[in-house]
């Protein structure tokens, strides 16, 4: 019995490296705006039209848009990059992407970080400071 929980810590070890070294498993899966844009747009259907396809390649694409946009969001928001009113809706920042993309089709293919703080900027713009 000594023997296998001596096993078992040895190899935790190993477990516990492979884990911290390997690619984030929510990572989206595409690093293009285009990767994300049809999860968001299928977020925008589905907040207006109140129904969405409930297979798991859409529902995979939602989660990677929202993932992506939330975490934008928080960023630009610590930053004080964008300053975003207090009613402001998840779906609001989506959208704001989306027609962001519609403008710009030849963001498709650049990293979506770029276009999407491109995006919240222009649609969350920070008044001046006061001094």
């Amino acid at each position: 019995m000594k023997t296998l929980a001596l096993f078992g810590r040895f190899a935790t070890i190993p477990l516990i490296l492979a884990l911290l070294l390997c690619p984030v498993i929510s990572a989206p899966t595409g690093d293009a705006a285009e990767d994300i844009i049809d999860g968001c747009n299928q977020f925008i259907k589905f907040s207006r039209k109140g129904r969405m396809r409930q297979d798991a390649v859409t529902m995979s694409r939602v989660g990677e848009c929202l993932g992506a946009v939330r975490t934008m969001l928080a960023t630009e928001v610590a930053d004080g990059a964008i300053c975003p009113a207090e009613n402001t809706k998840l779906i609001d920042a989506v959208t704001a992407f989306s027609l962001y993309i519609i403008r710009h089709p030849g963001d498709l293919k650049v990293v979506y970080v770029v276009p999407m703080r491109q995006a919240l900027r222009a649609a969350y713009p920070c008044g001046a400071i006061p001094r």
